[in-house]
């Protein structure tokens, strides 16, 4: 079912939940025959699962419908299913293991319950341990109420275990040029993404910080410092809205150089030709969320053709929190305000979206 109680406007794990971690592979076992050449059995990976249901060792005076809530390295899912075919006497090659625990490996930085971190739909988790390590790669978590980015991420969730498989620090994940370019189809939080826990599966390397690719100010009153959510859309948050780890020149002007620049540049492009176009009167909303959108996810994949991130993946994303949280639609208007840009970023805007011509510039 779902609970209704969120972290990070992601809904928390708990034993009540309808949650499960689904076809995690490759979970690979020793599976009969065991005769030469392969006296153990033969090692084959299978897709193991996980449910929510099998919470195991979770809170005890702090209760989501009744029932216990999943907590950072204490709680785990008792058992696993999907591998009991490779059942020779070695079982999993790594673990010795079939049909064991299942662990989270992320959680919400900042949200604890009882002086743990929570567990969050999206959060990473990993298959058939004895102990640690697991038997398989890291999988995601999911919530039965908010499947379909994962259903349309597939390939670029796949695409990013194999780049960081074996990478179980911050260091080497940045340092790994296939690991940073998979996590780039994959958008998280503002608070996640400028966190600045070592630990962190998500959080930006050095000199990045996380961009908006639905730009903030379409949803925030025009000069409010901090950002104050416009009346239309009070449940927004920047901090929650998604984003991508972005290039921010350390001492430099940030916005106007470097992968952000670049997007800023599209961006910022793509809204001054919606202003341009847009009736007199109608220029502080001159075009809606389904555009911004658009702009955003145009943004990313050029800036990042290497990341080979799909439009239905990064949108998907988008409007799980959008539409989703925020209840907007694509037809939804949102502010605009004339781009912040300076000369080198027209350029490189000319030059990335050719066919839009601003008379302005």
């Amino acid at each position: 079912m779902a609970n209704e109680v969120y972290a990070n406007n992601m809904e928390i794990s708990c034993k009540a939940a309808d949650g499960k971690s689904v076809a995690c592979f490759p979970d690979v076992c020793f599976t009969p025959p065991q005769a030469p050449p392969t006296p153990p059995g033969v090692p084959i990976p299978y897709p193991n699962t996980g449910m929510a249901k099998d919470t195991t060792k979770g809170t005890r005076t702090v209760k989501i419908t009744g029932k216990e809530v999943m907590l950072k390295d204490k709680s785990y899912f008792k058992t696993s299913t999907g591998d009991e075919a490779g059942n020779a006497p070695k079982k999993g090659v790594v673990t010795g293991k079939i049909k064991g625990k299942v662990y989270f490996i992320a959680w919400s930085m900042d949200v604890k319950f009882e002086g743990k971190n929570v567990v969050r739909h999206l959060d990473l988790m990993t298959h058939n341990h004895a102990s640690a390590p697991g038997n398989t790669p890291p999988w995601v978590y999911t919530d039965e109420t908010a499947t379909v980015p994962i259903e349309r991420c597939k390939k670029e969730v796949a695409r990013k275990n194999k780049a960081c498989e074996g990478l179980n620090t911050k260091a080497a994940r940045c340092d790994h040029k296939d690991c940073t370019a998979a996590k780039k189809c994959l958008l998280v939080s503002k608070s996640q993404a400028d966190s600045e826990a070592q630990n962190s599966q998500v959080a930006c390397c050095d000199g990045e910080t996380g961009h908006h690719i639905v730009e903030v100010h379409g949803f925030t009153v025009k000069g409010s410092k901090p950002r104050k959510a416009l009346p239309q859309f009070s449940k927004y948050k920047g901090e929650d809205a998604p984003c991508i780890c972005v290039q921010c020149p350390q001492g430099g002007p940030g916005r106007y150089e470097g992968d952000h620049g670049f997007m800023h540049a599209a961006q910022g492009k793509l809204e001054q030709a919606a202003m341009e176009s847009a009736p007199p009167g109608q220029k502080d909303y001159a075009w809606n969320y389904g555009q911004s959108r658009a702009a955003g996810v145009r943004a990313l994949q050029q800036t990042f053709p290497k990341s080979k991130c799909s439009k239905k993946c990064l949108e998907a994303q988008l409007d799980a929190y959008h539409k989703d949280t925020v209840g907007v639609r694509d037809k939804t208007p949102v502010r605009t305000h004339t781009p912040n840009l300076q000369d080198n970023q027209k350029a490189l805007a000319h030059e990335m979206i050719p066919e839009v011509t601003i008379s302005a510039w």
